[in-house]
């Protein structure tokens, strides 16, 4: 319509008044909304006219935004009409007659919307799926029959509790009990998800786990003891609450006795060389030597107790152990022997290989040569073993016992994740099971889809998936499994997530969670993280599939206020993944490998696997170096310097004529990196100490006079098969021999005649010195059952 010109106030009087011009004030709009949601103001003016003149239409000029800066110009181009938007929603269940008797035989749901300016919308009608219209046939008033009950656990600041819920003719109400579900809970601070963090509480640990024994062990005497040890709540405690004596049955409390090692150590009599005196705070007292003396009948006489440094008695003060390692290198496992180097001549030079051997495999990895007084020496002739002066002779064999232990590797087997039904995990009418969520379990993707509202009766709508994982037990286990599963988790909006948003649990059954690691809370668009979950679970349920991985995610989300629309969140899950450890501790089983070597070239000719009782083992797992409980090796590393301890003979010149006429010994001791180092000299036989005058080389004896040559012992040891047989008269230079019967009988010929050799019984014959005489037959020792071990020594001139 046209637009009246504006009339010039005559004062009353109805005379013109003289007017220059008026102009018509500016005014804001009403409020208008950018696409970001952002509120806007339009500014309008109209311009100047003089009185009497039409006036102008209005025009925008420019636009005021929140923080009441002016911008001239034309409005954004985005600006538009704001939208009144939900400021809550109401979701009621309703019910339905299909079949026109009056009565109610269906229920559906609607969802209304709430504006700010109190008016409401109805948005959707559905029955189970929101995105699946419904349209009701004849609505009728529900009927509501028994009331309807849910328990939840929910957590305070004083800590977990129960709450629970009851609906009646559509009514919720609940109360709060303690956990033993009578006594009555008065809240305390800010209820919300008990976390496992302490956030708002956790439940306390039951009780600690189920004892377990330790085998393997054996006291100083070689009896075998059970450690009975318990962990924690924490997982991480352990405490020894005492032990078992395997032959009695006879339970001490505490700590087991001072001594106690793992059976079959190498500490349990088989001690050689130099060995040490360690109190009980492990400091070494000193180092002793131990001799033995042998009756003419070749029975053990006496034992004694000798200090190295200077041949007397020496007197034990604490208890005699190998000597502790210390700061070792390699570790590696030494073997000398004694070599002779016949120069172009037909001059023979003997000297001492020291052989190196990898602990684990028994390998030879190199060596390293010396001379019979301890300074390096390089073979200039062809290297062999010395000859003694005997008609023939069998290969030379050296041999070497290691013990190891039978690693089991069937402990970390691949799991079976296979998908299964999320309800007795989720009970809440809230979840909704995802299909095709085994292409998660495989390792694949799977999106969980954003939901239009919340499940019929409920605030919301939550995505759930399960998973079953299975692994077989290994044939020995200590009763308990190690379970990790996690999950890539990204959060694709459109909203922000709101308050908890979902987690990823491991459940022993239906009514037990083991781990549970949720989602941050109010997780925003585009927020990325690896969710982890992790238990020690019994072996038996893992191996019977008892134990489940669950997944929970917030789809839609009805908690009024405190959550904005549209409250609908989509996620990704990814990259899944799940293992299992079984804990085999104790499962290890301990073995003798008898490693033998030929004495002229040093090569391995056979290794042999026995039981501690030396019966044939076969080997199922992984060979390798034992270890006791608490971590360290069963069999202790040889000591430092004196890994071992060889015998030369000397020679003095006491009379200065330059020719040798005492013999003396020396003890070398070698150390871990080979290197020889004098432990003193002493008179023949280390009857005592010996301080030589003028010592001179053995071999240079005159016509007239001289020392008589120097002869040496060479060790030597075989293993006899059933039906196998031995004789001393293959050995002129007989020194000792010993027999010991394993797992069977064997028969010993001497001149009195046939005897047996029974089970576990040892037989010895030996001569004092080589000096004085050689040990002769008749002597034959035959293996009729198990197998026949034999140590002995040979007379030779070195």
């Amino acid at each position: 319509m046209p637009v009246e010109p504006i009339p010039c106030d005559d004062g009353g009087t109805g005379t013109p008044v003289e007017v220059t011009t008026c102009c018509s004030p500016s005014i804001a709009s009403a409020p208008l909304c950018r696409a970001d949601g952002t509120t806007i103001l339009a500014v309008i003016r109209s311009g100047c006219i003089e009185c009497g003149e039409v006036a102008e239409d209005p025009a925008v000029v420019g636009w005021l935004d929140t923080a009441g800066t002016f911008t001239p110009g034309a409005l954004p181009a985005d600006a538009g009409p704001c939208e009144a938007g939900c400021v809550d929603t109401v979701c009621r269940t309703l019910c339905d007659d299909t079949d026109g008797d009056g009565a109610a035989d269906a229920t559906y749901s609607e969802l209304w919307c709430i504006r700010a300016d109190g008016t409401a919308e109805l948005v959707l009608t559905y029955q189970d799926d929101p995105a699946t219209p419904y349209v009701p046939t004849a609505p009728v008033e529900c009927t509501y029959g028994c009331p309807e009950s849910e328990t939840v656990t929910l957590c305070d600041v004083s800590g977990p509790f129960l709450r629970r819920y009851t609906w009646l003719d559509g009514v919720a109400s609940y109360v709060d009990v303690a956990l033993d579900g009578a006594t009555p809970h008065v809240v305390t601070g800010t209820v919300g998800v008990c976390v496992a963090d302490g956030g708002t509480g956790s439940p306390p640990c039951a009780e600690q786990t189920t004892p377990a024994a330790t085998l393997g062990l054996c006291l100083a005497d070689g009896t075998p003891i059970a450690v009975v040890i318990t962990r924690g709540c924490d997982t991480s405690t352990v405490t020894q609450d005492g032990w078992i004596n395997l032959a009695t049955g006879a339970w001490s409390a505490g700590a087991p006795p001072a001594g106690a090692q793992a059976c079959g150590d190498s500490r349990a009599f088989e001690l050689a060389g130099l060995l040490c005196d360690v109190l009980a705070d492990g400091t070494v007292a000193g180092l002793v030597l131990v001799e033995y003396e042998y009756a003419p009948d070749g029975s053990l006489a006496s034992v004694r107790l000798v200090d190295p440094g200077t041949g007397d008695p020496y007197t034990l003060q604490g208890e005699l152990s190998i000597c502790p390692a210390g700061a070792a290198a390699a570790g590696a496992d030494l073997d000398l022997t004694v070599l002779c180097d016949t120069l172009s001549d037909g001059t023979v030079v003997a000297f001492l290989r020291d052989y190196r051997r990898d602990p684990a495999s028994g390998q030879i990895t190199g060596h390293t040569d010396y001379g019979l007084d301890g300074t390096p020496y390089t073979p200039a002739g062809t290297v062999g073993v010395c000859q003694p002066q005997t008609a023939e002779e069998e290969p030379c064999r050296n041999t070497n016992n290691l013990l190891l232990c039978d690693l089991p590797t069937d402990g970390t087997p691949t799991p079976a994740v296979t998908d299964t039904g999320p309800a007795p995990y989720y009970p809440y009418t809230t979840g909704i099971p995802t299909p095709g969520a085994q292409t998660l379990w495989d390792g694949g993707t799977l999106t969980l889809p954003a939901a239009a509202g919340p499940q019929p009766g409920t605030g919301g709508t939550v995505r759930t998936a399960a998973a079953i994982i299975h692994a077989p037990r290994p044939v020995c286990d200590s009763g308990t499994a190690h379970v990790v599963v996690q999950v890539d988790v990204s959060q694709l909006g459109p909203d922000t997530g709101c308050a908890a948003t979902g987690f990823l649990g491991l459940y022993n059954g239906a009514a037990s969670r083991v781990a549970l690691a949720l989602a941050p809370a109010n997780t925003p668009v585009g927020w990325a993280g690896t969710l982890t979950a992790e238990a020690d679970v019994p072996a038996a349920d893992l191996a019977a599939g008892n134990i489940a991985v669950v997944l929970a995610f917030d789809a839609y989300d009805d908690s009024g206020a405190t959550c904005p629309p549209p409250r609908r969140t989509a996620w990704e899950l990814s990259q899944f993944d799940a293992t299992v450890v079984y804990d085999q501790t104790g499962c290890a089983a301990q073995f003798l490998r008898n490693v033998t070597t030929d004495c002229e070239t040093g090569a391995v000719t056979a290794i042999t696997d026995t039981t501690l009782d030396g019966q044939p083992y076969t080997v199922t797992g992984q060979a390798a170096q034992c270890t006791t409980a608490g971590g360290g090796s069963c069999c202790p590393e040889q000591p430092c310097p004196a890994q071992s301890i060889i015998e030369a003979c000397r020679c003095d010149d006491t009379d200065g004529d330059g020719l040798p006429d005492v013999g003396y010994a020396e003890l070398l001791a070698v150390d871990c990196t080979g290197s020889l180092t004098s432990l003193g000299t002493y008179t023949d036989g280390l009857t005592g100490p010996y301080t030589p005058v003028a010592p001179v080389d053995c071999d240079a004896i005159g016509d007239e006079e001289g020392a008589d040559p120097a002869f040496g012992v060479q060790a030597r040891r075989v293993e006899l098969a059933a039906g196998a047989s031995w004789t001393a008269a293959d050995w002129p230079t007989l020194q000792s021999v010993t027999a010991v019967a394993h797992g069977g009988t064997g028969t010993v010929t001497t001149a009195d005649g046939t005897s047996t050799l029974h089970t576990g019984e040892a037989a010895t014959w030996s001569v004092g010195r080589d000096a004085d005489a050689l040990l002769t037959g008749p002597l034959t020792i035959t293996a009729d059952s198990g197998t026949v071990t034999l140590s002995y020594t040979i007379g030779v001139t070195l």
